[in-house]
């Protein structure tokens, strides 16, 4: 026979009951916030941050030429030679490359090279005439006159300045020469000299 359980006893199991389901639904339960709540902790959302690269370009470049002089067979010749300059380098920079820079047997292009131009020579500057677009004026101290160089040794180095001012592409046909300001007079072949503008033609690729 089976036996009955007192009423009182049922009532407790049925509260015992009730507080073991409340306390498991409780343990379950995703508690809930009203405001977002930050991550912390290896995946938190790191701050987005802009980076800019600043990766420096090469120097921009160009090529030019430069004549320097070598001696063949006897004979004193100008020579070409490529050099590199600012890519913005005009005139007045190109010819300072050529007096401050002299060959160098350093650059395989100048092994056994020369100038004629000394390294006192001063370029004072180099512009385009206002009243010939084709004629550059170069305004030199220390080359022309008491203080420079004289015979063959002048007229090459002025050789040097006139092929390397009308290379191709500058522009220019004709140079005028001024010392320390003043207008002067230079030699060509033949050590002759001349107070008017000289071109390429003036001075023979061959002098002695």
């Amino acid at each position: 026979m089976r036996a009955t359980r007192p009423p009182w006893l049922r009532r407790l199991l049925a509260v015992a009951l009730l507080l073991l389901t409340g306390a498991l639904v409780a343990g379950c339960a995703v508690p809930t916030n009203e405001e977002p709540v930050e991550l912390s902790g290896p995946f938190a959302t790191l701050p987005t941050t802009t980076t800019t690269s600043t990766t420096s370009p090469q120097a921009a470049t160009k090529e030019i030429i430069v004549y320097m002089l070598r001696r063949e067979e006897g004979a004193t010749v100008l020579h070409p030679v490529p050099r590199s300059v600012d890519v913005d380098a005009g005139i007045q920079e190109i010819l300072t490359n050529l007096f401050t820079q002299p060959p160098t047997d350093e650059r395989v292009t100048e092994v056994g090279l020369q100038t004629a131009i000394p390294s006192s020579a001063v370029l004072l500057s180099a512009q385009r005439s206002t009243t010939a677009a084709e004629r550059l004026i170069v305004d030199v101290r220390g080359l022309i006159g008491s203080q420079g160089i004289q015979g063959d040794t002048l007229r090459n180095a002025l050789a040097q300045i006139v092929w390397t001012a009308t290379e191709v592409g500058s522009g220019f046909t004709e140079v005028a020469f001024r010392n320390d300001g003043e207008a002067a007079d230079v030699l060509v072949d033949q050590l002759e000299t001349t107070g008017e503008p000289v071109r390429r033609s003036d001075y023979a690729r061959g002098t002695g």
